[in-house]
């Protein structure tokens, strides 16, 4: 399924923190989530949490899983998209946007996929 990057969310080296400033940056996100789910209530997403290679692998999948939970808790917060919409999943430094070990900003992100389809296939067979 297409991902959707959320490029305004810069979590800080082992933060899973979103400050309101960027949280209000995902305005356009929140509202087209809502507005699915106002149209057919099954609507779900994945929320994606990701880290970089700072750490342990079992911490950075542990704060990947953490990251992924802010954004859809301040998606909620924020724009009323009902938590039983989402789906999160922190995938640790196992994507990695850049290949490179360290302290690589763009690693530290979260991305959101609209899975619906998926759902509904599996339901089907």
């Amino acid at each position: 399924m297409p991902r959707i990057d959320l490029d305004a969310i810069n979590f800080e080296t082992g933060s899973a923190a979103i400050p309101p400033s960027e949280a209000r940056e995902l305005t356009a996100l929140g509202r087209a989530m809502a507005d699915l789910i106002a149209d057919d209530p099954d609507e779900i997403f994945l929320i994606e949490g990701h880290t970089d290679t700072v750490g342990g692998a079992a911490y950075n999948l542990a704060l990947s899983d953490r990251r992924a939970e802010s954004v859809a808790l301040a998606l909620t917060e924020y724009f009323d998209v009902p938590p039983e919409n989402m789906i999160t999943q922190g995938y640790g430094e196992r994507y990695l946007k850049v290949a490179r070990e360290g302290d690589v900003a763009e690693n530290r992100r979260a991305a959101v996929r609209r899975i619906t389809p998926l759902i509904r296939r599996a339901g089907a067979q």
